[in-house]
C-alpha cells in the first residue's frame, strides 16, 4: 500500500505521465478503502487529475469503466444497510460522474459503454439506501451527494434523453422522500442536479407538475405520520432542496416561471 501511495502522490504532482496498468488496477481495487486519505486525497484526486488533464487515452478510460461495471462496484452489498461497502459505491459514482463529464464535451468513448454506465447509474440510484454523510474515522460516505453529482453529469451528456431526465426526477424525489435528516448539504447537491436538468431537458410545465406532485405527496405523508419523524425529515429535505434550487436558478438561469412555482410551493409548505 505504501508503494501505491507513493505512486499516487507522483501522479498528483505530475511526476508520472505514463500510467502503468497495475497502478490503475490498484486504484480501482482500492476505490472504496476506509482509509480516508488514500481514498479521497490520493485515489480520487488522482483519477480526477488523470481524467481532466487529458492524461488518459480512450482505451484507458474505457478500461476504467468496464472494470467498474464488470466488478459491479456500484452495487456492492447494496442490499445491506450501513456497511463499509458504501464507500466503494459512493466513490464509484464520482468516477462515473467524472468520466461522463469529460466525455460529454469530448465525445470520444464508444456509445455502448456510455449507455451501459447510464443504465447502471439509474439502477443504482433506485436502490441506494445508505444516507450517511460523514462517518467518524472513515470520512465521507455521502452516497446521496455523490449520487447527485453523478445525475448532474449524466443529464448533461449528449446521449442522455428525455426519458433519462424523467428518471433523474424520480431519483431526486426518492432521495428526498427517504431522507432521515440530512446534515451535510445533500439537498443542495440534489438541487444542482435538478437545475442542470432544467437547463437541458423538459419543459417548465413538466417540471412544475413534478414539484407540485411531490409537495402533495410529502404533505400527505406527514399528515398521516402518526408521530413518526421520517416524514418530517423528508419534507424538511424538500424545503431545503427548493430553497437551494431557487437561488441556483437566480444565479445561473433566467427561469422566472419555475422560480415562481418554487416560491409558491415553499410558501404552501411553511406553517
Amino acid at each position: 500500500m505504501t508503494n501505491l501511495k507513493t505512486s499516487l502522490a507522483s501522479i498528483i504532482s505530475v511526476e508520472v505521465t505514463q500510467l502503468p496498468l497495475y497502478i490503475l488496477d490498484e486504484m480501482i481495487e482500492n476505490i472504496g478503502t476506509t482509509d480516508p486519505f488514500l481514498r479521497d486525497q490520493l485515489i480520487h484526486s488522482s483519477f480526477c487529475k488523470l481524467i481532466f488533464e487529458d492524461r488518459l487515452e480512450k482505451k484507458q478510460l474505457e478500461y476504467i469503466l468496464y472494470s467498474l461495471l464488470n466488478n459491479r462496484s456500484l452495487h456492492l452489498d447494496i442490499d445491506k444497510s450501513t456497511t463499509d461497502s458504501v464507500f466503494t459505491r459512493s466513490f464509484t459514482t464520482l468516477i462515473f460522474a467524472a468520466i461522463l463529464e469529460y466525455d460529454g464535451t469530448k465525445q470520444i468513448l464508444d456509445e455502448d459503454i456510455i449507455l451501459q454506465v447510464i443504465t447502471t447509474s439509474h439502477d443504482y440510484m433506485m436502490k441506494e439506501q445508505d444516507l450517511r454523510g460523514y462517518v467518524q474515522e472513515k470520512g465521507w460516505a455521502h452516497a446521496a451527494a455523490h449520487g447527485a453529482d453523478l445525475l448532474e453529469s449524466l443529464i448533461k451528456h449528449p446521449l442522455a434523453t428525455e426519458l433519462d431526465a424523467l428518471k433523474v426526477l424520480q431519483h431526486i424525489a426518492r432521495f428526498l422522500t427517504i431522507a432521515e435528516g440530512y446534515q451535510d448539504d445533500e439537498e443542495e447537491r440534489l438541487a444542482r442536479a435538478f437545475v442542470t436538468l432544467a437547463s437541458n431537458h423538459l419543459t417548465d410545465g413538466i417540471i412544475s407538475d413534478w414539484l407540485n406532485s411531490l409537495a402533495r405527496s410529502l404533505r400527505e405523508k406527514l399528515a398521516n405520520a402518526n408521530g413518526e419523524l421520517q416524514p418530517y425529515y423528508a419534507q424538511l429535505a424538500f424545503k431545503n432542496f427548493l430553497k437551494s434550487a431557487f437561488f441556483l436558478f437566480e444565479k445561473q438561469l433566467d427561469r422566472k416561471p419555475l422560480q415562481q412555482t418554487i416560491r409558491q410551493v415553499v410558501c404552501d409548505l411553511i406553517h
